[in-house]
This record gives C-alpha cells, structure tokens and sequence, in this order.
C-alpha cells in the first residue's frame, strides 16, 4: 500500500506505546487491490503476531473501498484493477468500484479475520495457526501457510529486523 513504514517499525512503535500504558487499537485493512488469499493470510499472521507479544490490545478489519482521489482511484493501471464507472447523481460520489483480477472472495476472508481478531483481543486461541480461521469459512479449500517466521514480530522487537 506504499505507507512508508515496515512492519518492523510497527512492531517497535506500538510496543513502545503499550510498555508506556497506551493502550493501540490496531485500524486494519483487507481487500487491497489484487490482494490474495496467501497474502491476506500472512497479515494475519503478523497480526496475530503483535497481539501475541502485547504490541496491540485492540483492532478492527475493515474492508478496502477505492475513492476517485485515492491512489488506486487516481492510477488503477499501477495497482492491476480496472474502475467501474461510479453511479450517477450530483452529490459525494467518492467511492468507485474496482474489478479485481484475482477473483479472491474478500468479503468471506473478512469473516475469517473478523473471527480471528475478536478472539485475539480477548486473548483467546493465539496459537491457533492461521490458516486455520480461514478454512473455517473455506471447508474443503486448500488453503496456503503463511510465509511469515512465527519469531517475525519478536525478532523485530529485538531489533533483529528493520
């Protein structure tokens, strides 16, 4: 999404916010263009991640929505999306569809991270591997494991990463 921040650098900030007894609430996003069920998973994981080692107590997935002015909106081509052409009428017409190549059901998958996020912040199943939450919602799909180092966020709080 090009925000200028690692995911290691999130790790130390919200760590130090906590250890300072602030309380972070995590504003979490699905369904980036061209987004896929491997790397939707993988967020997962870090998320899981920063709940395990105190970095987060709160959070919320919400679902991606492309606005004419955004990025994507601005330079679908860049993001592999094609617009759909925004519905008529004169008043706050910001939000404009996308059609995604990938075919990824993202509405299901936030079923699956909603469930999962829910049962992190009541510290709850933090071991539970990830995939898992997934194929609760996707019976019989084969589903990817993710790709991140189950010691990521930790070695990222030791400043093992960047």
């Amino acid at each position: 999404m090009k925000k200028g921040v690692s995911v290691a650098q999130v790790a130390r900030v919200t760590r130090a916010f906590s250890d300072a007894g602030i309380l972070v609430h995590a504003y979490l996003m699905y369904g980036f263009p061209t987004q896929t069920v491997a790397e939707t998973i993988d967020s997962l994981e870090y998320v899981r991640q920063l709940f395990a080692e105190g970095c987060v107590q709160s959070g919320y997935f919400h679902r991606f929505t492309c606005t004419v002015h955004s990025p994507v909106g601005l330079n679908p081509s860049e993001y592999g999306v094609t617009l759909v052409a925004p519905p008529t009428g004169r008043f706050a017409r910001n939000d404009i569809g996308f059609n995604d190549p990938t075919g990824v059901d993202h509405d299901l998958l936030g079923k699956a991270l909603s469930t999962a996020l829910y049962n992190y912040m009541h510290g709850v199943a933090l071991d539970r591997p990830v995939r898992d939450w997934f194929a609760d919602v996707m019976p019989g799909v084969r589903l990817p494991r993710t790709r991140v180092p189950a010691t990521y966020i930790a070695r990222a709080l030791a400043g093992e990463i960047d």
